[in-house]
Parts: C-alpha cells; sequence; structure tokens
C-alpha cells in the first residue's frame, strides 16, 4: 500500500510519540502478551522482549525520517529470526495485533481528538504492509527449510544429482505451457521437491541395489508416496488446513506413480481422477529417471525419452500433459543439460 503524504505526516508524529515513550509502550506490551498466555515460558518471554524492542526502536527511528522501506526490511529481517529459531508464527502475529493496545492510550494523550481517527488510520494501514512483509519474509525461509528436507532422501543417493532442482524447473515450463494459474505454478515450484521424501524410509539394499527389483523388493519401494504422505498429512491436520501449498504437495507425493489407465500406485487412480499437479510430475519424474544415471541403469539420450513418453500416452501418463509436454521438451533437455555441467563426478560444484 502506498502512504499518501497526509498519511505519512500521521505516521511521523507518531514515531516520535514512540520515541519518547518507549519503555512505556514496551512493559505495556509485554505485559498484555503475558495476560493473553501468549508467552509460556522466561526463553520465549526473552525472545518476545527483545523482538518488540526491535519493532519499536525500529518504528521510532526508520519513520520518523519518512523511512517506510528501512521499517519493512527491518521487520523482514525480524521475521526470518521467528523462522530460524522456530518460533511460532501464529503465535508472534497474534503478539503484534496486541501491538496497537500497548500505544492507544498515548496517541489519546498526545494527539488531538479531531486528528485521532486519521491517524489511527493510518497506523492501521502501515501495519497491513508489515504483516504482509514480514509474512513473505517468514514463508521464503520455511520454503528454503522445506526443500532441504526433501534434499535428505536425494542425498541417499548422490548419482540422481540436481534431481529435485531439474524436475521442480521442469514442473514449471510445463504448467506454464499448460496454462496452469499463477498460484498452481508458485505451488508446484514450492512442492515438488517433496516428491520423493518417503523415500528415506526405504532401506538402501532396496533404494541402492544397482540391479533390478524382484517382486518383494518393489513391492517396498511403492510404500514411499504413502510414508512420505504420512509427513505431509500430520502438517495438514495439525494446523487444519483446507487450503495451500501443503495441499498439492500431498497430492504429488501421494500420485505421482499413478497411471491414466488406472494401473499404477498406490491407490490406482484413473484419468483426471488423478490431481493435475501429479500428472504433471508424473511425466517429469519419468523423464529425468529416463535421462539420470541410476544404480541399475545407465543415462538414456533424450530422444529415447521422447519416444518412451510417447509410447506410453494415454496409458502412464495423460494425453493432454504429454502433447504440451512434446512442445517444450527442449526447454527441458536445455534444463537437463545445464544442471549436468555443473554435476561432476558425483559431486555438486554450484
Amino acid at each position: 500500500m502506498t502512504m499518501k503524504s497526509k498519511e505519512i505526516a500521521k505516521v511521523r508524529k507518531v514515531a516520535e510519540i514512540f520515541g519518547q515513550n518507549r519503555d512505556l509502550i514496551l512493559d505495556k506490551w509485554i505485559r498484555l502478551v503475558k495476560e493473553e498466555n501468549i508467552i509460556t515460558s522466561e526463553s520465549e518471554l526473552g525472545y518476545y522482549k527483545n523482538g518488540f524492542q526491535k519493532l519499536v526502536d525500529d518504528f521510532a527511528h526508520y519513520l520518523k525520517n519518512d523511512d517506510f522501506e528501512g521499517y519493512y526490511r527491518e521487520n523482514s529481517e525480524l521475521a526470518k529470526e521467528i523462522a530460524y529459531n522456530d518460533i511460532s508464527y501464529p503465535k508472534f502475529v497474534e503478539a503484534f495485533h496486541l501491538f496497537e493496545d500497548s500505544y492507544s492510550d498515548l496517541l489519546v494523550k498526545y494527539i488531538p481528538g479531531d486528528e485521532l481517527l486519521s491517524c489511527m488510520g493510518a497506523i492501521d494501514k502501515l501495519h497491513h504492509t508489515t504483516i504482509s512483509r514480514v509474512s513473505q519474509a517468514y514463508f521464503e525461509i520455511n520454503d528454503v527449510t522445506v526443500f532441504a528436507l526433501a534434499k535428505l532422501a536425494e542425498l541417499r543417493d548422490p548419482e540422481t544429482g540436481y534431481h529435485l532442482e531439474r524436475t521442480r524447473e521442469y514442473s514449471v515450463i510445463l504448467a506454464g505451457e499448460l496454462g496452469c494459474p499463477p498460484d498452481f505454478v508458485a505451488n508446484i515450484y514450492k512442492v515438488g521437491p517433496l516428491h520423493d521424501i518417503g523415500k528415506v524410509g526405504i532401506p538402501d539394499r532396496v533404494l541402492l541395489k544397482p540391479a533390478a527389483l524382484t517382486e518383494e523388493e518393489y513391492d517396498e519401494m511403492k510404500k514411499h508416496p504413502v510414508i512420505g504422505t504420512d509427513v505431509i498429512l500430520s502438517i495438514i491436520a495439525d494446523h487444519q488446513l483446507s487450503r495451500g501449498y501443503l495441499l498439492m504437495a500431498r497430492d504429488i507425493i501421494l500420485h505421482h506413480h499413478e497411471k491414466y489407465d488406472g494401473s499404477g500406485y498406490p491407490c490406482g487412480l484413473k484419468g483426471e481422477d488423478i490431481p493435475l499437479s501429479a500428472r504433471i510430475f508424473s511425466i517429469v519424474d519419468a523423464y529425468d529417471a529416463i535421462v539420470s544415471k541410476r544404480p541399475y541403469k545407465p543415462a538414456l539420450p533424450h530422444e529415447e525419452a521422447l519416444r518412451r513418453i510417447k509410447k506410453d500416452s494415454g496409458t502412464h501418463f495423460d494425453p493432454v500433459v504429454v502433447e504440451a509436454f512434446l512442445r517444450i521438451h527442449e526447454k527441458l533437455h536445455e534444463t537437463y543439460d545445464r544442471y549436468k555441467q555443473d554435476f561432476k563426478f558425483g559431486v555438486k560444484i554450484r
């Protein structure tokens, strides 16, 4: 939100009040947070005191000089600290909403009554932008954390170097070609790397076997979608989620080994009953598996991958998604080659 000149003047006046009454505001804020039972331990209390002190100080320092970007930047840095220190974001936001109560009596005391309403409106506008910026910074850190967790599965099989990075890029290119909405494309980029996270539960004797799997071993390998999905479902249940990227993560993890004709696993879904995100990931995962070296096979040429995917259109893969894949296959090949240059002798050098 862009601040108007009159609103900027109101915020500047409040910043001056903050600077003159910093300790009063901070003490009242901490008291309110404790009364609402948001803080449950002394270690948390120490963290909140430091965080709130920084917020008040930044407000007074940056906004008395009309430096809104400086203020938002420092708030974003604080959000990163929250994420890195495993502080509950909903709890921190709940505490932030008590901020207004900690200084409202000071505004009544120092600001003329005929200006008070417009002043509160300007501060409310500022807080909305602050929450937006802080949320973005916080969840960017968590996206990095999600990717790092996904790498655990890949690190057990170093022959597949950059598989997660490549498949997430392939999926974005393919989803874009299919005309998927921007939110869909952004989410598939975020959660695609989680598709094989369940492999952390597969024994090395199966996962890294340098030969074809027995029927018994293959049945064991087929458990990885369910193992991974159980992890995601526990998060969804704990937070009572009904929307968001973790729902797409669930769909991709559980269903990227389904087949269009219903012969896949673990649920035997058929056709468009398979979520679109999983139908997309089914192709890009297969493509990368074909052109990459694995413990049980050498890397095969790009042309062989095209031949196999064409052959399996309508059986393994959604024909519409295959058509889109064939239109952009050169971009996928370029992506593979780009990452291949950064991977030598099984060591990632990027």
